[in-house]
């Protein structure tokens, strides 16, 4: 039964506190809490030191007059617009029967997770560890840095977009303003992202193990790494304007030019030692320069150099060991057009 919700992207209320619910949830889930962070905490070690009974008068004490209308009021709005929605706390305990039972007061029957959170969690576990070894085709869509390989991954109906999910672009300059989610939660989306696929071939980008500070589940991209690949093949001149797009022009929308500068040559310097001296000084003074004079020329050459000089090289490394595994080249469109038909 819990792999159908998924699978259908069940609304979900979850009744956990704030605290809970940002360690990890569900791409579907609203966090409306029946206790708040201080109210838990105060519960929980009613709980620990006079037991149950003390525990859960204490917590009908804190939730109840106008508390308890407002937090039942949240709920059935959220129902209201949601007629199918499900409702779950951390282990399908007390927090979930008291407030199925204080909805159905209200005249309306709301269904609630046997197990709770940990029985979601451990569904999205078990998706992901089957995934590693079903009947399923899985094709990985290589080529260089700039290819614009996420962009291809995104417009085909059974791509699954790491990056997207990770929030990060995947390299050492792939990191958004926004922050990444937590493991739980990337997790979590990759399992009904998977879910969602009913084609026999699933389409993922080229991905290193980790993506920013997240990292893949392990069966889950033995998988990845074993399976064919595509090899997106664009000349440097589109690369490089395509990465221009995308880490300059785009990101000027959402950060001034100095703190998108700053970012740039930190991120940069992260990657010094691999680059060489020689290289790294000379890039980070083009990058200064094309920020001082707001010139798409001088992001241009330095977006060349890097390319050339770090991950072209890197690139063509580790396709040595990935050729075997190729079953087409061709460019982006081309690429597209291949797997579609295929």
């Amino acid at each position: 039964m819990l792999i159908s919700l998924l699978q259908k992207q069940t609304p979900f209320i979850d009744l956990r506190a704030p605290i809970e619910y940002l360690k990890g949830s569900l791409p579907t889930s609203t966090n409306l809490p029946i206790l708040l962070d201080n109210e838990r905490e105060l519960v929980g070690k009613t709980y620990k030191e006079l037991g149950q009974q003390t525990a859960t008068k204490l917590g009908h004490s804190l939730v109840k007059d106008q508390t308890k209308d407002e937090r039942i009021e949240g709920w059935i709005k959220f129902i209201n617009h949601n007629p199918n929605s499900y409702l779950y706390c951390a282990r399908g305990g007390q927090r979930s029967e008291i407030a199925q039972e204080w909805i159905s007061e209200n005249g309306i029957d709301i269904p609630r997770i046997e197990g709770g959170f940990k029985s979601l969690r451990n569904t999205c576990l078990n998706i992901l560890d089957e995934a590693s070894a079903d009947s399923k085709e899985w094709i990985i869509i290589a080529g260089k840095t700039g290819s614009n390989k996420t962009g291809l991954v995104s417009t085909l109906t059974n791509g699954i977009d790491l990056e997207k999910l990770a929030n990060h672009r995947g390299s050492a300059f792939g990191g958004y303003l926004s922050p990444q989610p937590s493991p739980i939660d990337f997790e979590n989306s990759l399992a009904c992202n998977y879910l969602k696929i009913f084609k026999d071939t699933v389409l993922f980008e080229d991905e290193s193990r980790a993506i920013g500070r997240l990292v893949i589940p392990e069966k889950f991209y033995n998988k990845m790494v074993n399976s064919k690949i595509v090899i997106i093949d664009q000349p440097l001149d589109q690369r490089v304007k395509h990465i221009y797009i995308e880490y300059v022009l785009k990101a000027l929308e959402k950060q001034s030019p100095a703190d998108l500068c700053n970012k740039l040559k930190g991120q940069l310097e992260k990657i010094s030692k691999r680059l060489g001296m020689e290289n790294y000084s000379r890039i980070d003074k083009q990058i200064s320069l094309a920020f001082m004079n707001n010139d798409k020329d001088d992001h241009c050459k330095w977006i060349e150099q890097l390319l050339q000089n770090y991950y072209d090289k890197m690139y063509d490394y580790q396709l040595q060991k990935k050729k075997d595994r190729c079953i087409y080249k061709g460019t982006w469109t081309d690429t597209k057009k291949f797997l579609v038909e295929s």
